[in-house]
């Protein structure tokens, strides 16, 4: 009992810190939160070593998202069939490895603060986007996205991308931890110097600076908006999920073009289809009348979700099959493909699986998959559509790459199908949504995004959700939606926030090492 007590007493503001984390972000409403989620923790490692900064790091993490991820036990019972006992064994482990970036994040913290008389405010936001940009984690959840509700907070994505997000959002915990930690060497008679006003200063500083930031651009997006040439658009969303297709891949396909007919009779030019909606049968795209065939003689452009397949010249395997986006244009040819690339483990792939294959005949609702190549975008008309698939909407460094100019200029809308009824219960498909958002500020492009069974939503250029049908719906959306044009710095630099907070560690390890010597 002790033990637990001095457990107890060590973790509790890891804990706390853990706790407003995750209530601090999307999906709990409590984002003011995010401004002061770091600080208890903060307030827990002064005076650690970076080792003991680590292991309080890591309980923080584990806090953090077991959370905001308890979605993944409906996911190992439902798809993976596991047992609870074993789901939840899962759901820790899976929050363990997350959660682990925060632990590298208060080790690599700390090493700094040792290494240097910088305050909080500084050193934080470049520890933060340093591990951000280089943990490999399985799900991207980068904690500036907890401003999403600020509006014109956000529109600083379109510089630096969400780890800038990320960085506005350290600051400001920097800098009120800074005054807490001189406060309370004040009370024990330590403090040294003056109180830290600067800290301050920078914080609100750099919150006015994105406030304004943002309120131009939304202004100047709102009249390019406005001006743009539109094509209307329609969404289907057929409310069947991934154990219904299964079961029946007829399921949706019925649903589909019922709602396909309805928007092609309210005007729309071009119909969206969620993830893999047309699940009778794998695709070969050489085939003359393989678009026909899907769409049925509507008369209107369709983004369908489907399999596709072509025959391998090596391998075990007679054909390559991809979890792909068709065009198919007015004439019922298709087009154009993308094909996933991201490919989701356990689902999409099994680690392994190809040189173990018996391991997919223990888990029959994974099937080996091919990882698309090509960024190319799909046409329709004389639009370029930015097209990606299921979890590649968070993912911003494949999103950037799709929306590379080519040889007819950039895309000028991007276009999402997902397939969210993997993760069924909580809150990952208001997660995914939001994180799927930040694409349309760093891009300036609106975001057309078809779900099997929520959410999806049409987006625009300054990452407002305009319209959304939502979990567990059948339903269809159109809408005027502006063909933009144009680049951002995101677009042309990247992660830029990420490099330079590596490029400042390593100056301050590289200085302090030449201080010893």
């Amino acid at each position: 009992m002790s033990r637990l007590r001095a457990f107890a007493r060590t973790y509790a503001l890891s804990t706390l810190a853990g706790v407003m984390y995750f209530l601090s972000w999307i999906g709990f409403g409590l984002w003011p939160l995010a401004f002061f989620c770091f600080v208890p923790f903060l307030w827990s490692i002064q005076g650690d070593t970076p080792r003991q900064a680590l292991k309080k790091g890591l309980w923080f993490g584990l806090v953090t998202h077991m959370g905001g991820y308890t979605w993944l036990v409906h996911l190992f019972t439902v798809f993976a069939f596991f047992p609870l006992p074993l789901a939840l064994v899962g759901y820790v482990g899976v929050c363990a490895f997350q959660g682990a970036i925060l632990g590298v994040f208060a080790y690599v913290l700390q090493h700094a603060r040792q290494r240097s008389n910088w305050p909080l405010v500084v050193l934080l936001p470049i520890a933060l986007c340093a591990t951000e940009w280089l943990y490999p984690l399985l799900f991207q959840s980068y904690t500036g996205v907890a401003l999403y509700p600020l509006l014109p907070v956000v529109q600083v994505a379109d510089l630096g991308g969400v780890l800038l997000l990320s960085a506005v959002q350290a600051i400001v915990n920097g800098a009120f931890a800074d005054s807490l930690l001189w406060n309370q060497a004040r009370a024990a008679g330590t403090a040294k110097g003056r109180a830290p006003l600067g800290s301050a200063t920078i914080s609100l500083l750099v919150l006015g600076l994105s406030i304004g930031y943002g309120t131009l651009r939304i202004r100047a997006v709102d009249a390019e908006q406005k001006a743009a040439e539109k094509m209307k658009v329609g969404i289907a969303q057929p409310n069947v999920g991934e154990l219904e297709l299964h079961q029946n891949p007829q399921a949706s396909v019925k649903t589909l073009l019922d709602q396909t007919a309805e928007l092609s009779g309210r005007g729309a030019e071009l119909v969206v289809w969620p993830e893999v909606g047309f699940n009778t049968r794998p695709i070969d795209t050489v085939m003359p009348d393989a678009g026909e065939w899907i769409r049925r003689g509507i008369p209107v452009r369709l983004v369908a979700g489907a399999m596709r397949y072509a025959p391998m010249s090596k391998g075990p395997r007679k054909h390559d099959v991809w979890n792909s986006a068709l065009m198919i244009d007015l004439d019922g040819k298709i087009t154009g493909s993308y094909d996933k690339q991201a490919l989701l483990a356990f689902g999409e792939y099994i680690p392994l699986g190809e040189t173990f294959p018996i391991l997919y005949q223990w888990s029959p609702m994974s099937a080996p998959l091919s990882r698309g190549t090509t960024q190319a975008p799909l046409v329709a008309g004389k639009y370029r559509l930015a097209t990606f698939i299921c979890y590649e909407d968070i993912l911003p460094g494949i999103v950037n790459k799709l929306m590379a100019e080519g040889p007819g200029g950039r895309p000028h809308v991007l276009v999402n199908l997902t397939n969210d009824s993997w993760y069924g219960a909580g809150n990952e498909q208001e997660q995914h949504l939001v994180l799927a958002a930040i694409r349309s500020i760093e891009h300036r492009r609106w975001l057309v995004r078809s779900t099997s069974t929520g959410i999806s939503a049409f987006v625009d250029a300054a990452g407002r959700i305009l319209q959304r049908i939502g979990k567990d719906e059948r339903a269809v959306m159109v809408r005027d939606v502006p063909m933009l044009t144009g680049t951002t710095v995101y677009e042309a630099l990247g992660d830029w926030p990420g490099y330079l907070a590596v490029v400042a560690l390593v100056s301050v390890f590289l200085r302090a090492r030449r201080r010893l010597a």
